[in-house]
């Protein structure tokens, strides 16, 4: 006797998965395509290249190096994030008056700090120089306070999506400002690319980092979110 799909938890699991995937990669191919096509027939400074030649320059480009060193020192900046964060919202959750005293405090913080998070990278190497602390610390203050603040109102996995986003973002963007700290990181060959005008190297390292971070995201954050919350 043939067993139905529907009454086999596994097929139905499987049938629900694939389908999944078939509706995310509709966004995906729709921008691509209209990238390509626009690219192609628009032919303006503001249009990118196409995205066939893009996607090429990401797959022939050698940095794997780089791309390590971001995402780790970006996990690594999450992990601080996570270890002092989670705890400081379980505070706020758990206590009106930890709330009340915390909650307007950090908000403070987020919009004295968060506007111009830049402009405390020169506080930062007068006080430990052009190092990877420099970045590392910069990288993690912002999100600090977010992990916090949305970790207090209950959004635990939420926080920590965000968080990593942040941590990654902020890395990114300190290995552009910080210049000559370090000669590895994603963002040291994005300035790099940027001041030598390779406009199809600059879309490459954008698409590369959206995968990467897409990826750490869906599969990684995805499992540590549902232990660290449970």
């Amino acid at each position: 006797m043939t067993e139905k799909a529907g009454d086999n938890p596994i097929l139905v699991s499987s049938d629900t998965r694939i389908v999944r995937w078939f509706y995310h990669t509709i966004p995906f191919a729709v921008l691509f395509l209209l990238w390509e096509i626009l690219a192609r027939m628009i032919h303006q400074p503001f249009i990118p290249p196409p995205f066939s030649a893009v996607a090429a320059s990401a797959l022939s480009l050698s940095l794997a190096d780089d791309l390590a060193s971001t995402l780790g020192y970006s996990l690594l900046g999450l992990l601080i994030v996570l270890l002092v964060g989670l705890p400081l919202g379980s505070t706020i959750q758990r206590s009106n008056k930890a709330k009340w005293a915390l909650d307007p405090f950090f908000w403070f913080l987020l919009f004295a700090l968060g506007i111009g998070a830049t402009s405390i990278i020169p506080i930062l190497i007068g006080m430990f120089g052009l190092t990877q602390l420099t970045i590392l610390i910069q990288s993690i203050i912002v999100p600090i306070l977010v992990v916090a603040l949305i970790s207090g109102y209950g959004y635990r996995h939420l926080a920590i999506r965000l968080g990593f986003f942040m941590c990654l973002s902020f890395r990114f963007i300190g290995e552009m400002i910080l210049f000559g700290t370090t000669m590895v990181g994603m963002g040291i060959q994005f300035s790099i690319f940027c001041n030598l005008h390779y406009v199809e190297e600059i879309y490459a390292v954008m698409l590369l980092m959206g995968f990467t971070g897409l990826f750490i995201d869906r599969v990684l954050l995805k499992y540590a979110g549902i232990i660290i919350c449970h």
